[in-house]
């Protein structure tokens, strides 16, 4: 087969040809007039040898050039003589590759992740579920991407091996770091359907167990949007799962909700199909099975139908008490149609797109397949895959993420795009959401089948009280032919007793049952409990590895700066005060006394010091610090003191007291900028009941409140959250160390106070202390001042 160019434009160029046209002339089509492209994605027939493939396509194409390969199930390539789903026009030995310009992808970081798959993949499982996935997590913990992650610019591009059943894994392992807030969309390489390998190659290894993910950058001016097609619609026919092997992914039997009844899920199938078990497999062509969470249809296809060990084993996660809903197809090129021409709608033309789409689409619809033209014109590529990612791993779904050049207007919208943060936030919960599916199916069949056996346990116990009544009845009028009505009735009594006692037997089994699985909840709460706990004090001990390693570096600091300033002195009296020399000497002792300054807050912040503390009133201390406080802030700068409490007593330190507001007026003076404004200290108190400001949830007891608000610059949400943290800090190099909020947290915490920031960008912040008051208590004679908590 010739190499083939398809569609292609100035940020976008596909490419089809045979292992023995890799040459770097034949790839020329691929470069870019701003030179070589962003990212190369390539999709290798499985009919060829990979590893070659690999090894030619590297050496052909510049070695700065970042490339991923990807074995398929079916390639797919618009604009070539055969159409998307056959750009070999029948040669199935074929590489399609798409390259990305730079004026596309601005930047992109490619990693690769270990899956801990191989168990799986040997049929020898050693790893349990949250064994797998905090094994996948402590890998993801080591990727860094080389920019920063935005939501509205930049998304993750995913492929994995599709024989490693750890999709989900993976997917919950990401949403468990919290540390890659972009969507991810990709696919699950394929291969032959004997399904025994699948191949990766992120431009330096061949993998297998692993997933390659390239995190990529869109150009200022590009955007992109996610197209979703899944040509199926739920029916009335639903079954809940009893007995399956999640790991496996299969599925033995299932249980009728209402009748209780327990069938081979095989058998169940038959017979809601209507059909012999040798007809399953053509009548299911048609149709697959799904998930319904929040109106979503999340298709679990079925890989195989073992008959030998009446097993259904899925592409896709299972698990008891999952309800599938029986899904029958629709016109897949129709669907396909309304759903791209819904998704254009108020979109400009798209630049060109990656598509990810279920090998059993391709199969199920080979006739139809011409047919589907809506890419014809826009420069496509990608494969069919054994399964797809869309935030979450699912089956039978094209999956594709488009490109688009924003006109600058603001009207761009999609709704991935869009509204990430929402879908993040179910892609997220999804996991958790479905494992409490699970649990309140299990519950609602439980509570079922006991107030079944209860209901029927009533029912035998009044019939085998009458069945007594009778038996005494006809006791006393039997006369010597009532022996065949006496021995009758005898029978039907033991018949009766011996059917309620296998049903108290079954119920005190049921019970027993019910009370382990209250046990093996309450043991996975424990442990979850206890993870939390453990990653709480890691993070302490981090914070005091932390606090102590800057206590030391500080204290040394501290020791190398006092010669410095009591020497720059000394050699100041020998020089005159109006020289040059004089003055150098004077900006020496001025920056040693501000890294002094700095290394006495390092110190703060490390140590937990209250030895000074005691009781204190308030007012005055508020009061002692204004006069230092006027002379610190700009002349254009007003401070307000507002002090409403004047006999409050709490449990602080004075000097700290000063030194908490000084802090706190600086930041805000620094907030309002070069023009100046007003910086209001207010003083008074709180208690319970009444009404909360700022955000402040309400006291359980009497409490000082300390407050400094200013009508500045403001926080946006990301500094709001972050401004604790040690060595954080908005301002230029030099003009701030960002330890002031962490020193006066550390302090106010100290003295079993709280802290809160409630700030709004562009109207103001406002920050309020809270402390416990004290009640004085009146003591004999000279004794000194006790006080008692109020």
């Amino acid at each position: 087969m010739p190499v083939t160019t398809g569609c292609s434009n100035a940020a976008i160029r596909t490419l089809t040809l045979t292992a023995a046209g890799l040459t770097p002339d034949a790839l020329a089509p691929l470069t870019f007039a701003g030179g070589t492209p962003a990212l190369v994605l390539g999709f290798v027939s499985p009919e060829l040898s990979f590893a070659e493939v690999a090894g030619s396509l590297r050496a052909a194409l510049d070695a700065g050039t970042r490339l991923i390969l990807v074995s398929t199930a079916g390639e797919l390539c618009s604009g070539t003589p055969g159409g998307l789903y056959d750009p070999g026009a029948g040669d199935r030995d074929i590489i399609v590759l798409q390259a990305f310009s730079r004026d596309l992808f601005a930047e992109v970081s490619l990693h690769t992740v270990p899956l801990h798959s191989e168990d799986i993949r040997s049929g020898d499982i050693r790893l349990s579920h949250d064994q797998r996935i905090a094994a996948i997590r402590q890998e993801l913990d080591a990727v860094t991407p080389s920019f920063p992650l935005d939501c509205h610019d930049s998304l993750a591009l995913l492929f994995i091996d599709g024989l490693s059943a750890s999709e989900s894994s993976l997917m919950e392992a990401v949403y468990a770091t919290g540390r890659f807030p972009v969507l991810f969309v990709g696919g699950s390489a394929g291969g032959r359907l004997d399904f025994r390998n699948t191949w990766l190659f992120d431009g330096d290894r061949i993998l297998e167990n692993h997933a390659v993910i390239a995190f990529v950058k869109m150009a200022a001016d590009k955007r992109y949007g996610v197209f979703k097609s899944q040509n199926f619609r739920k029916t009335a026919i639903s079954f809940t799962i009893l007995d399956c092997d999640p790991i496996r992914r299969t599925v033995s039997s299932v249980i009728d909700p209402d009748s209780l009844e327990v069938v081979g899920f095989i058998d169940a199938l038959c017979q809601s199909l209507g059909c012999r078990r040798e007809d399953l497999e053509r009548l299911l062509s048609s149709h697959t099975f799904a998930v319904d969470l929040d109106g979503g249809l999340f298709v679990r296809s079925v890989a195989e139908i073992d008959h030998a060990t009446d097993k259904v084993a899925f592409f896709c996660d299972i698990d008891s008490g999952d309800e599938l809903f029986l899904v029958e197809a629709t016109d897949f090129v129709e669907q396909t149609r309304a759903d791209f021409a819904a998704f254009l709608d108020g979109k400009p033309a798209p630049i060109g797109g990656i598509l990810n789409d279920c090998v059993l689409r391709r199969l199920n619809n080979v006739p139809n397949l011409p047919r589907l033209t809506v890419f014809d014109d826009i420069p496509v590529a990608g494969f069919s895959t054994f399964g797809e990612t869309l935030g979450i791993n699912v089956n039978q779904t094209l999956s594709a993420v488009l490109f688009f050049t924003d006109d600058g207007t603001g009207r761009f919208n999609d709704d991935y795009a869009s509204r990430f943060p929402v879908h993040y936030a179910s892609f997220q919960n999804f996991f958790s959401r479905a494992r409490s599916n699970r649990l309140r199916m299990l519950n609602r069949l439980r509570q079922r089948l006991i107030q079944n056996l209860v209901s029927r346990n009533d029912a035998a116990t009044a019939l085998y009280g009458r069945v007594e009544q009778i038996g005494s009845y006809t006791a006393h009028i039997a006369s010597d032919g009532a022996d065949t009505l006496n021995s009758t009735v005898v029978e039907l009594l033991t018949a009766v007793r011996q059917a309620t006692e296998e049903r108290e037997a079954v119920t005190e089994v049921l019970s027993a049952r019910e009370s382990e699985l209250r046990r093996a909840e309450e043991r996975r709460e424990a442990a979850e409990t206890r993870m939390a706990l453990e990653a709480q004090l890691q993070q302490a001990q981090k914070l005091e590895a932390l606090g102590c390693l800057a206590g030391g570096l500080a204290h040394e600091i501290n020791n190398m700066l006092q010669p410095i300033i009591g020497l720059t002195e000394l050699v100041m009296d020998d020089v005159p005060p109006d020289s040059q020399a004089h003055r150098n000497l004077a900006r020496v002792i001025e920056a040693a006394q501000r890294a002094k300054r700095i290394t006495q807050q390092v110190l703060t912040f490390s140590r937990s010091d209250r030895g000074r503390d005691g009781p204190l009133r308030l007012a005055e201390a508020v009061r002692s610090t204004a006069d230092m406080a006027n002379v610190l802030v700009p002349h254009q700068v007003r401070l307000v003191w507002r002090i409403e409490a004047e006999d409050v007593m709490v449990h602080a330190d004075e000097t700290q007291v000063a030194q908490v507001l000084i802090n706190l007026i600086r930041n805000a003076a620094d907030a309002l900028g070069g023009g100046g404004g007003e910086v209001e200290i207010r003083l008074g108190t709180v208690g319970p009941g009444d009404p909360a400001e700022g955000g402040w949830p309400n006291p359980t007891e009497r409490c000082a409140i300390l407050s400094v608000s200013d009508a500045g610059c403001g926080m946006d949400g990301p500094t709001l959250k972050r401004v604790f943290d040690p060595f954080f800090t908005t301002k230029a190099v030099g003009e701030g160390t960002g330890l002031g909020l962490p020193v006066v947290h550390g302090i106010v915490t100290n003295w079993g106070g709280r802290i809160t920031v409630d700030s709004t960008e562009g109207v103001g912040t406002t920050i309020c202390i809270l402390l416990p008051t004290l009640q004085a208590v009146p003591t004999e004679g000279d004794a000194p001042l006790s006080v008692a908590r109020g």
